[in-house]
């Protein structure tokens, strides 16, 4: 697939986004821990693009397993690799419906090791539309 149409969440984008959520649900727990593994796991979806051949969805597996197993806030690790899947789907022009107790089996997979990214993809392949 090619990346040049993608839009790609950058740093600083994770970085306000993450901050923003957790002021939202009136954290006091949050901040960056690791920006090279914020980094790292933001670099995911287009290594999966430019090697895999990956489509969107497999991108945003790829996004949301790395943040969540990089761990790379100091808290709300994994509400902020959901959220920001959300907004990478979004920038891209899909949208994902799901219920909140299926969101939470899928990073408790996750971060138990059960689900690796094709889970994730099979998940959102389920619930994800173009919009």
């Amino acid at each position: 697939m090619a990346t040049e149409k993608v839009v790609y969440l950058t740093y600083l984008d994770a970085v306000g986004h993450h901050f923003e959520l957790m002021l939202a649900y009136g954290e006091i727990r949050f901040g960056i821990d690791s920006p090279d593994l914020i980094k790292s796991a933001l670099a995911r979806p287009k290594h999966a693009a430019v090697y895999e051949n990956a489509d969107i969805i497999r991108q945003s597996a790829t996004l949301c397993f790395g943040l969540i197993k990089n761990h790379p806030w100091l808290g709300g690790n994994k509400r902020t690799a959901t959220y920001l899947m959300e907004i990478f789907l979004e920038l891209n022009g899909y949208g994902i419906v799901y219920e909140l107790v299926e969101i939470v089996e899928l990073v408790l997979n996750v971060e138990s090791d059960a689900w690796k990214v094709d889970e994730i993809e099979n998940w959102l392949r389920e619930r994800v539309t173009k919009i």
